[in-house]
C-alpha cells in the first residue's frame, strides 16, 4: 500500500497537527491502496503562515527567475509522469495507459503552457498618460478535485506561481498520492521554502479552513457546484477572490444532415474516457429526428466496442470510477431513466460481464431520453450517453441551452454551419468536431459552472491583481 501520511510545508515534509489516518480504496480490488491522514485546522494554519511569509520575497521576484523555476519544475516533473500514472490506476481506476497518455501529460500541459504565457505577459500597460499594472494577489488556497487530478492542480499552482503568489493545496482526498508526487518535484526544482504547500484533507474540515482564512487571499476550488457554493459562502466573510470551475452537462448538438459515422466517434470518445468522469463530457447528444434511427446505430456500436478492465493492465480499456458512492449515484441515475421511460439501447445496471467486483459501469446508451429527465439534467459523472430528437435548429439551441450548467457545448457537422451555432450556445467553451478544448485557451464555464478561467495567458490574469497608476510623469 503506498502511503504519504505527512503534510509538505514551508518546504519540509511534517506530521499532521491532530490528523486522522485515512485509508484510499482502490476502486478496481474494493480494498485499501494508499493511506494518508486528513488534515486539520491547524496544518492549514501553519501552511498558510508559511506561505505568507514566504510571499514577501517571492512576489517580488523577477519574470525570468520564475520562468527558470517554471522550467526546473517542468524538467522534473517529466521524470516523475510513469510514477504519476501508477498511482492513479490504484486510486481513481484510470488505466496505466490513460495515465502516460493523457493524465500525466494534461498536467505538464499546465506548466508548459503557463510557461509559455509568462514569456510575453505584459505587466503593465500604458492607458494615455496613465498605467495598468498585473500585481501578485497574495496567499492563493486552491482546492481541487479526483477526475483530472494533476490537470486541475498545476492549472492552478503553474499560474500562481508565474504571478509571484504563494499558495496552499489542498487535493482530493480521493486521489492524494498524485499530488504528494508533485511536491516532490517541487521540492526537487528548488521551489523557495513556503511558496508551495500540501495540506492532506477532506472539504468539510481542510477546505473549509482554506476558504475562510483571513489570510487566504484567493480561493480557486474545482469540483461540484455544490461543494463549490459552499467554498463561496465560507469565503464572503474575508471577501476573497473566488474563483471556480464547477460542474457541467455538455450538449452534443449534432448538425442536420450531419455524416453521422464521421462526426461521432471523436465526440462520442469524449463520454467513455476516463470512464465519463470529465466536467466536459458532451452526454447529451442531439440529432435531428429524421436521423435518430442512424444515430443510435452509430453510437451504439460505440459504446458496446468500449472494453472495460483492469486499470493496471495496458491497454485501451475503460477502468472503474472512482468510488462506491459515485458508482452507487450512477446506477441510481440509469435506473431514473428507465423508470422515466427512455429506452436502454445497451449497458444498464449490471457489472460488465468479464468483472466480478469494483466500481466498473457498463458503458451505457440511451434513447427516447426529453429534456425533463434527470438523467438529461443532472450530472451523471459516468460512460453513459443520452440521445434526444429535435424537430429543427431552432429546437436543438433551445434544448442544449436548456440547463443550469454552460462550461461546454459540442457542435458535429459540418464547420461552416457550426460557425453560426456557436454564438448561440450558453457556454464558456464551444468545440466544433471534437469534444476537447484547445491549449492555451480560456477554461471555464458561464452559468453554475463557475466563475473565473484557468489556461494560458487568460488564467495568469485570473491569478493577479489589476492596479491603475494615475499621476506619474510619462
Amino acid at each position: 500500500m503506498d502511503s504519504y501520511e505527512q503534510n509538505y510545508i514551508n518546504g519540509q515534509w511534517v506530521d499532521s497537527i491532530g490528523g486522522t489516518p485515512h485509508q484510499v480504496i482502490n476502486p478496481a480490488t474494493e480494498e485499501p491502496g494508499t493511506r494518508i491522514v486528513l488534515g486539520t485546522k491547524a496544518d492549514v494554519d501553519a501552511a498558510v503562515a508559511a506561505a505568507k511569509a514566504a510571499f514577501k520575497t517571492f512576489s517580488q521576484t523577477s519574470r525570468e527567475e520564475r520562468l527558470a523555476l517554471l522550467e526546473r519544475i517542468i524538467a522534473e516533473y517529466k521524470k516523475r509522469m510513469p510514477d504519476i500514472a501508477a498511482s492513479l490506476a490504484v486510486e481513481m481506476g484510470a488505466p496505466v495507459s490513460l495515465g502516460n497518455a493523457a493524465q500525466a501529460p494534461a498536467g505538464l500541459g499546465g506548466f508548459m503552457g503557463t510557461l509559455e504565457a509568462l514569456k510575453n505577459f505584459e505587466f503593465s500597460e500604458k492607458v494615455g498618460a496613465n498605467s495598468i499594472v498585473y500585481e501578485p494577489i497574495g496567499v492563493v488556497g486552491m482546492i481541487t478535485p479526483w477526475n483530472w487530478p494533476l490537470n486541475q492542480i498545476t492549472l492552478k499552482v503553474a499560474p500562481a506561481l508565474a504571478g509571484g503568489n504563494t499558495m496552499v493545496l489542498k487535493p482530493s482526498e480521493e486521489c492524494p498520492g498524485s499530488a504528494a508526487i508533485l511536491a516532490e518535484v517541487m521540492d526537487a526544482a528548488g521551489v523557495p521554502a513556503g511558496v508551495f504547500n500540501l495540506v492532506q484533507g477532506d472539504g468539510p474540515t481542510v477546505g473549509a479552513a482554506i476558504s475562510s482564512h483571513p489570510d487566504v487571499d484567493m480561493v480557486s476550488f474545482t469540483g461540484s457546484t455544490r461543494a463549490g457554493i459552499l467554498v463561496a459562502k465560507a469565503a464572503a466573510d474575508t471577501v476573497k477572490r473566488v474563483h471556480q470551475e464547477l460542474g457541467g452537462k455538455s450538449p452534443n448538438l449534432v448538425l442536420p444532415g450531419a455524416k453521422l459515422e464521421e462526426v461521432l466517434p471523436p465526440t462520442i470518445a469524449g463520454v467513455m474516457v476516463n470512464s465519463g468522469q470529465s466536467c466536459i463530457a458532451p452526454t447529451r447528444v442531439l440529432v435531428h429526428k429524421d436521423q435518430t434511427n442512424d444515430a443510435i446505430a452509430v453510437v451504439k456500436n460505440i459504446v458496446e466496442s468500449q472494453e472495460v478492465g483492469d486499470p493496471t493492465v495496458e491497454g485501451g480499456h475503460m477502468g472503474p470510477v472512482v468510488n462506491k458512492a459515485q458508482h452507487s449515484k450512477i446506477q441510481d441515475l440509469i435506473q431514473s431513466a428507465i423508470d422515466e421511460g427512455a429506452t436502454l439501447e445497451t449497458g444498464g445496471t449490471d457489472l460488465p460481464s468479464n468483472v466480478n467486483r469494483g466500481y466498473y459501469v457498463k458503458p451505457t446508451l440511451f434513447s427516447g431520453v426529453t429534456p425533463d429527465m434527470r438523467i438529461a439534467r443532472e450530472e451523471v459523472f459516468g460512460p453513459v450517453v443520452t440521445l434526444m430528437s429535435y424537430d429543427d435548429l431552432d429546437e436543438a439551441i433551445e434544448i442544449a441551452n436548456d440547463t443550469e450548467y454552460g462550461l461546454s457545448a459540442v457542435i458535429s457537422g459540418d464547420p461552416a454551419a457550426a460557425a453560426d451555432v456557436a454564438p448561440q450556445l450558453k457556454a464558456g467553451m464551444v468545440i466544433v468536431n471534437n469534444w476537447g478544448p484547445a491549449p492555451g485557451l480560456p477554461f471555464g464555464g458561464y452559468k453554475q459552472s463557475g466563475n473565473g478561467r484557468e489556461g494560458g495567458v487568460y488564467g495568469l490574469r485570473d491569478f493577479m491583481e489589476m492596479k491603475s497608476v494615475t499621476g506619474l510623469p510619462s
